[in-house]
């Protein structure tokens, strides 16, 4: 399958921002309202629509980093230690309910967003964990939830058979991958409802662009 493949490659980087680093990708609003409660209640309502868009039988698989920092580091570093910690507590605790819960594999070293310059570089390390559902329903609505509400872990969806990815950032909008032009296609009119208004210049083009 194209699109495990490629989430088990080591040269599928796959870091924000998704839509710009990806060229067959789409962009769609979630929080529209008037009032924080509406716009809240609407950034969870796209979200799970266009969840069951994309996978009306589930997800096949979910995707999340795992940062490994190194706390011995001399300099600048250590002033970052007590934030890391707390964060490393929080992917801990998915790391256990996910390796207990699914078939899984770890993808080591990813690239980062340090550049080499940079004071951090080579201190933090970044793994990409990957769950298999094998016919297990994920609770893609907590994780879901969790995102909007800025308590995630950017756990991404992955559907093999419609060869999509679909990432959520926060309450704002989120990103849909497409692995194959063919699919770009098909998606664009499916979830044109939700897309983005900054972005749709972009995407309108990318949308032609395909048409060759």
């Amino acid at each position: 399958m194209i699109v495990e493949k490629i989430i088990c490659d080591t040269n599928f980087s796959y870091l924000h921002p998704y839509f710009y680093n990806n060229e067959f990708a789409l962009r769609c609003e979630l929080g529209i309202g008037d009032n924080e409660k509406e716009y809240m209640e609407n950034a969870e309502k796209r979200a799970f629509e266009i969840y069951n868009i994309l996978f009306p039988n589930g997800a096949d698989a979910i995707f999340f980093n795992y940062w490994d920092y190194d706390y011995l580091c001399d300099g600048d570093a250590n002033s970052t230690i007590i934030p890391n910690i707390l964060e490393e507590k929080q992917q801990l605790t998915l790391l256990k309910e996910c390796f207990k819960k699914y078939r899984h594999k770890v993808v080591k070293n990813l690239e980062t967003y340090d550049a080499p310059e940079d004071d951090t570089y080579n201190l933090i390390k970044r793994h990409r964990i990957i769950c298999y559902a094998d016919k297990k329903a994920f609770n893609y609505k907590k994780y879901i939830l969790a995102q909007i509400n800025g308590k995630g872990q950017d756990i991404s969806f992955v559907s093999f058979d419609n060869e999509c990815i679909f990432s959520i950032y926060d309450a704002k909008g989120c990103d849909i991958v497409l692995l194959t032009k063919e699919r770009f296609r098909h998606y664009y009119d499916l979830v044109k409802p939700y897309f983005l208004d900054f972005d749709m210049e972009e995407m309108n083009n990318r949308y032609n662009n395909t048409n060759v």
